[in-house]
């Protein structure tokens, strides 16, 4: 388990090193307005990847689990191809429709890399998933190595189209994940109730990505550029440590549950709660780190757009979080209605509260609206957690 865990760590540090070094690069060789557009994009291609991931890998092995399936009969590469297919078209029209609303329409061409995030991201999680540690990281290192090179040349003040760099990094790392993912047995049998599963699972997904990018997409409508690569910088380099750790050891934490028996419910209520201590003593620090290297001008005066962002990203990140562990609990001991409805009142809530705030107060209410829903969420997640004791199921039984 250890090493899986030291192999997961290394994997998610390249993909996300990866993100976090042509994040900067962007910053520093773009100007604002077209820094702010890249952002935009590379957001949408985020909650795409997420919905696609979602319905293609999560959704098929929480059903599986419900009918004593194991995760390797669950996944399937064809499932992942078309999904993502799917997604990446659906993430190229929605940034380009983002970036027409907006002040600025001179992102329109970088509205590519919207989908070459989730075709890269599909083959490389569903390694993930099926424990071919070593193998994903074959994908995760081009990603890195090319970004590695992008930041260097930034560094030293040669000339850089990031924009080109970002897409070849990522085309590399979609072509080697596939190689591998092809070279894996297909073990994949017919789930059933999986579409059912996958779709709602996908739609949560799809509420949750929205409800943590929602803030960068408004802003961007609302503010100026400014404000827009603030909060991205939040979220892309003061809390990557934290968020890339969390991203990386979240597929270990499904896989673990799923393998749970129908007993195993106060099982999974610890480990969940290990989780959430871990993720908050994680988030605290990057925050407490961020907000030193901005308030000294250690990171660059860049890193000044960070501050007023800090807090509330921080009560966001650890929001989702706490929401996320106990209805993943929930999640397999009830009905996949429950958990589907809980997430849809709380993220509507979310847009809601965040889409009013914003557009009334600005920035201020952006900043309001992101602590307050994060305090709901917490809320919500205690509920769930003491909604009724943990019942098995009969030998035999299904719950659909």
């Amino acid at each position: 388990m250890r090493s899986a865990v030291a192999l997961r760590l290394v994997d998610q540090g390249a993909w996300s090193a990866a993100f976090f070094l042509l994040t900067i690069t962007a910053s520093h060789v773009l100007d604002v307005d077209d820094f702010a557009s890249l952002t935009v994009v590379t957001s949408v291609g985020v909650v795409a990847a997420a919905c696609a991931r979602a319905f293609a890998m999560d959704g098929r092995i929480v059903a599986a689990a419900r009918h004593g399936l194991g995760v390797e009969q669950a996944l399937s590469s064809r499932v992942v191809l078309a999904s993502s297919a799917l997604f990446a078209l659906l993430a190229v029209v929605a940034s380009a429709l983002w970036l027409l609303l907006g002040p600025v329409q001179t992102g329109l061409p970088t509205t590519f890399l919207a989908a070459l995030i989730v075709l890269a991201d599909g083959p490389h999680f569903l390694l993930t998933m099926r424990r071919r540690f070593r193998t994903a990281i074959i994908g995760a290192a081009p990603y890195a190595l090319v970004a590695a090179v992008a930041a260097t040349s930034a560094l030293v003040g040669a000339q850089v189209d990031v924009l080109a760099v970002w897409a070849i990094g990522l085309v590399l790392s979609s072509i080697a994940s596939w190689a591998a993912v092809s070279r894996l047995p297909r073990r994949a049998v017919s789930v059933p109730a999986a579409s059912g599963t996958s779709s709602r699972i996908a739609a949560e997904a799809l509420y949750s990505a929205l409800g943590s990018q929602l803030g960068i997409l408004i802003v961007y409508l609302v503010a100026s550029p400014a404000a827009t690569a603030g909060i991205r910088l939040t979220y892309s380099v003061v809390y990557a440590p934290a968020f890339s750790i969390i991203q990386a050891l979240t597929p270990l934490l499904l896989v673990r549950m799923s393998e749970l028996d129908a007993n195993g419910g106060r099982a999974r209520g610890r480990l969940a709660a290990r989780w959430v201590l871990g993720g908050l003593v994680g988030v605290a620090a990057s925050g407490v780190a961020g907000w030193g290297a901005a308030a000294t001008g250690l990171a660059g005066s860049a890193s000044t757009l960070v501050l007023p962002f800090l807090v509330p990203i921080g009560a966001a990140l650890l929001g989702n979080l706490v929401l996320d562990a106990a209805l993943l609990v929930l999640r397999f001991r009830t009905h996949a209605r429950t958990p589907h409805r809980v997430r849809l009142a709380v993220v509507t809530g979310d847009l809601a509260v965040q889409l009013v705030l914003t557009l009334w107060f600005g920035l201020v209410g952006l900043v309001t609206a992101l602590v307050a829903m994060a305090v709901v969420k917490v809320v919500v997640a205690a509920l769930a957690r003491r909604s009724g004791p943990v019942t098995a199921l009969p030998e035999g039984a299904v719950r659909t």
